[in-house]
């Protein structure tokens, strides 16, 4: 059947088909914690975070004047896959145009193009990613040294939003050792490393100035102990799973067509393989998450096209038709679920009450919140919660390396006195909260039957909490390398720690 729809017609079939589905999926999907956090950046905006670049809170920033639905703060998510399609088409069609509309149709169609509706620090880093690659492009083409200028502006948006952007600039300077303008290429490479270095320096003095927060996280404090051994298998078969198992496989045959131009091949090649194969290197040290892969996916589907004539490309589409909708069903399963009336034990009750009704505990916890300043002790149920009640909820405790930026967002030393609500979403020995108020009461609260415990702390102490839990996060989160140069560190400043 899809031989007998044109390319161009094919496209917008799966453009529209797109754009409903993720439209429907980000209005019924619920908030996820990583969003609800960086819900918080964007409210609190600054030129760095705690866990990454700002880029992501710069476009919330934008968006939450308008409006806090997730369908409209997850717009950039929607538009994502379709700009991306569009852009395919731009890069393609010059050497075969029916090619070209059905590559961007089949980029498209693969599932994580259709489910990614989540708004995250990996939106803004996918569609630079991209944009750096489709101007290099036209540069090595061109020629012409203002492409290479705009290569540097959406390479350092990249690095802006993530650090593992760096791959990318990695690709883009291998390429000169297979240019046939080697010194064209080189003066071009020249000018995107100086642009792209001016914006990615902002971050460093966000760093230099905050305790070298991201720094540290992304090389210092997330970097613990070592992966499994099947780390690179499961990377391999991430990676097939990710460009999906038609493309993957065209991909590892022998080129077909042997009239394709060269240099765009070779070109393509290298903003494929040198990212995927650091990742590959990087598979021996750790586990590469999914999200890791999204920034390449287009430029591998772009080889695809350079590499192969319209049959695989017709058929990766009709295969990839089946294999997304497999995993729309599924998902649309998990969501409407009625997982409340499923009589499940208490403890994973909890669990997905929390992950999924979080508006269902913030009604029941409301009432007891009234005059407390409100706490959980994860970023998790904090960061959603938060979204939920529309104001912002602390976390309690130590925490984890991941998400802390409430360390900047609360002040623990203004707090001595009050009264404290602190959710628990499972069930802790709450005498580990004593030391910490004159005295606490435990209640238990009821969400739709699902019994959730909460702890009414009256007259917080400080000096008690700063002894025991601030200067333990002190040493392990904020312990700066000997004679590393530092402007200033908020945490040692705000709490008076060395």
């Amino acid at each position: 059947m899809t031989q007998q729809i044109q390319p161009r017609q094919l496209f917008f079939y799966s453009l529209w088909l797109v754009l409903a589905i993720k439209i429907l999926l980000a209005t019924i999907l619920p908030v996820t914690s990583d969003e609800a956090y960086f819900f918080l950046w964007g409210a609190n905006a600054d030129l760095g975070h705690y866990d990454h670049p700002a880029m992501v809170s710069w476009w919330l920033m934008l968006l939450l004047p308008f409006g806090d639905a997730l369908w409209w703060l997850r717009m950039p998510a929607i538009l994502l896959s379709p700009l991306i399609g569009f852009g395919i088409v731009w890069i393609l069609r010059e050497r075969n145009e029916d090619i070209a509309w059905l590559t961007g149709a089949l980029f498209m169609i693969s599932p994580l193009s259709v489910l990614n509706v989540l708004i995250t620090t990996d939106t803004p880093v996918i569609i630079f990613s991209f944009l750096t690659m489709a101007a290099f492009y036209k540069a090595v083409r061109t020629g012409h040294y203002s492409w290479y200028l705009l290569t540097g502006l959406f390479l350092g948006a990249a690095l802006l939003s993530k650090y593992f952007a760096g791959l990318l600039a990695i690709a883009l300077g291998s390429y000169l050792l297979f240019a046939d303008n080697k010194r064209n290429v080189l003066f071009g490479l020249i000018i995107t490393a100086l642009v792209s270095a001016s914006l990615f320096a902002i971050n460093i003095y966000w760093n230099y100035t905050h305790c070298w927060d991201n720094f540290m996280f992304n090389f210092l404090n997330r970097n613990e102990g070592s992966a499994p051994w099947h780390t690179p298998l499961t990377y391999l078969i991430t990676v097939i799973y990710v460009l999906t198992p038609p493309v993957a496989w065209y991909l590892s045959r022998k080129r077909q067509n042997k009239q394709l131009w060269q240099p765009d091949e070779r070109l393509f090649l290298l903003l494929t393989i040198v990212p995927l194969g650091l990742l590959a290197l990087l598979s021996f040290e750790k586990l590469i998450g999914i999200h890791w892969l999204l920034a390449f996916q287009a430029g591998a589907y772009v080889l695809l096209a350079l590499r192969s004539n319209e049959d695989p490309v017709r058929k990766s589409w009709a295969f990839n038709s089946w294999f997304t909708l497999a995993h729309i069903v599924l998902v649309l399963a998990v969501i409407l679920m009625p997982w409340n009336h499923l009589n499940l034990p208490d403890d994973k009750q909890r669990i997905i009450t929390d992950a999924i009704h979080g508006d269902w505990v913030w009604t029941e916890l409301e009432p007891l919140a009234r005059e407390r300043k409100v706490f959980t002790k994860s970023y998790a149920s904090s960061a959603r919660m938060s979204y939920q009640a529309g104001q912002h909820i602390g976390v309690f405790g130590g925490g984890s390396h991941h998400a802390r930026e409430d360390d900047k967002l609360t002040d623990f030393s203004q707090l001595d006195g009050q009264n404290f609500l602190i959710y628990l979403k499972r069930p802790k020995n709450t005498d580990e909260f004593l030391p910490f108020f004159e005295n606490i009461e435990v209640k238990e609260v009821y969400v739709r039957g699902t019994p959730f415990k909460v702890v009414l702390g009256n007259g917080f102490r400080y000096a008690t909490y700063r002894d025991k839990v601030l200067k333990r996060i002190n040493k392990r989160f904020y312990n700066l390398p000997e004679n590393w140069p530092v402007k200033a560190c908020y945490f040692k400043e705000k709490y008076q720690l060395p």
